[in-house]
């Protein structure tokens, strides 16, 4: 089984506002990332802010994607993955942002087939940047990663990539094949980032 973790309850310093909850066209941004997986996976899982309202979310979001809170907050992302994945059943998770609206699922499906028989497929660019936040993780050893890490007090998604024993890293090349702009990995963390995407979303 495959699930489908999508974290939102990140800080969003630079654009001012509760990026999850920004609209392009008509609707969220963390709907758009929603309704990418939702069909593709056998379970969606949302983590928000520690201190958000989930009534908030649970009125736009489909009825089978489960809501969490973050256990501490202003901490990292990797506060957030760990309880969403100890709430999951599936043996692979996705974790996505909830500002990316242009994910493909085909680029999605990709990642799920190199995780097979690995703890985790990373897409990695050219210069070696990595996207550990649309990569595709076994949960079972990442969540043992994950707990490792935060007992060190180490708060970087790397910190628990780095103790995965079998990491596939996937050439974004690679998935040009199924995203030839790559606009998987577009995201928004600016309104000048919100302007691009509306110019992309009417040219959809």
């Amino acid at each position: 089984m495959q699930g489908a973790l999508i974290l939102a309850g990140g800080k969003s310093r630079r654009i001012k506002r509760n990026k999850a909850l920004i609209k392009l066209g008509d609707k969220p941004l963390l709907l758009h990332v929603v309704e990418k997986v939702l069909e593709s996976t056998y379970e969606t899982v949302v983590v928000i802010g520690k201190n958000d309202e989930s009534d908030k979310y649970a009125s736009f979001l489909p009825s089978k994607v489960t809501i969490l809170k973050d256990t501490v907050k202003g901490k990292g992302p990797l506060v957030g993955i760990l309880p969403g994945m100890q709430k999951m059943r599936s043996e692979y998770t996705v974790i996505l942002p909830c500002d990316s609206p242009f994910i493909k699922r085909e680029v999605i499906g990709h990642l799920f087939k190199k995780a097979q028989g690995a703890d985790a497929a990373i897409p990695r660019w050219p210069n070696g940047n990595i996207e550990p936040l649309h990569a595709v993780y076994k949960i079972s050893p990442s969540i043992s990663a994950a707990e490792t890490a935060l007992r060190k007090d180490e708060l970087l998604i790397v910190d628990m990539i780095k103790r995965l024993d079998k990491v596939v890293y996937v050439n974004t090349d690679e998935l040009k094949i199924f995203d030839q702009e790559l606009i998987t990995f577009f995201n928004i963390n600016s309104q000048e980032d919100l302007k691009t995407a509306k110019i992309l979303k009417s040219k959809m």
